[in-house]
């Protein structure tokens, strides 16, 4: 008895796909990523989770919806680990690249005559910068991200009790105890 296994296309697809990565585009539903993003905290508590778009054109970045889905997410995810007990946010990794497009070719003649005629200020040759945006987040501080120039660190936010959710825990404690 031979016991192999078929894999289709879409599992194939799906494997390839780190499941700790989130791809924002302009099509997408904000509310499905924050669910995915939530769903996945729950299950992965001490994996990091990075969103990120692609490069694209500055008119059409999708670089305010990756923002947008974040501040949600973290704002959700305060939410949710209150009801667990715990006040800390999450730590947040931000990386903002630049894809270069232009027109200067890679290698041969053509490329030695375009940067000839931008040095002889003739035709300038046309250079456009396309941004795009990586965030990470996580429950505990990743080491080693600190010290990367093109990082930057947000710190997590602490859910502040009001008195009388102080009071009620307090109370629900003391019950709690024999």
């Amino acid at each position: 008895m031979n016991n192999e296994t078929v894999t289709t296309d879409s599992q194939l697809a799906a494997a390839a796909l780190p499941s700790d990565s989130i791809r924002i585009t302009r099509q997408g539903k904000i509310r499905s990523w924050v669910k995915h993003g939530l769903d996945f905290f729950q299950e992965n508590p001490d994996k990091p989770l990075t969103l990120h778009t692609s490069p694209a054109d500055v008119a059409q970045s999708t670089i305010p919806r990756l923002i947008s889905v974040v501040e949600i997410l973290k704002r959700e995810y305060l939410k949710l680990d209150v009801l667990a007990g715990q006040l800390t946010g999450l730590h947040q990794y931000n990386e903002l690249q630049w894809e270069q497009r232009g027109e200067i070719a890679a290698e041969g003649e053509d490329r030695v005559s375009t940067i000839a005629r931008a040095l002889e200020g003739k035709k300038h040759p046309k250079l456009t910068l396309a941004p795009y945006m990586k965030v990470t987040l996580c429950r505990r501080a990743l080491p080693g991200m600190h010290e990367k120039k093109e990082v930057t660190y947000q710190t997590p936010q602490t859910r502040r009790l009001s008195k009388t959710t102080k009071a009620r825990l307090k109370k629900k404690a003391k019950q709690q105890m024999p």
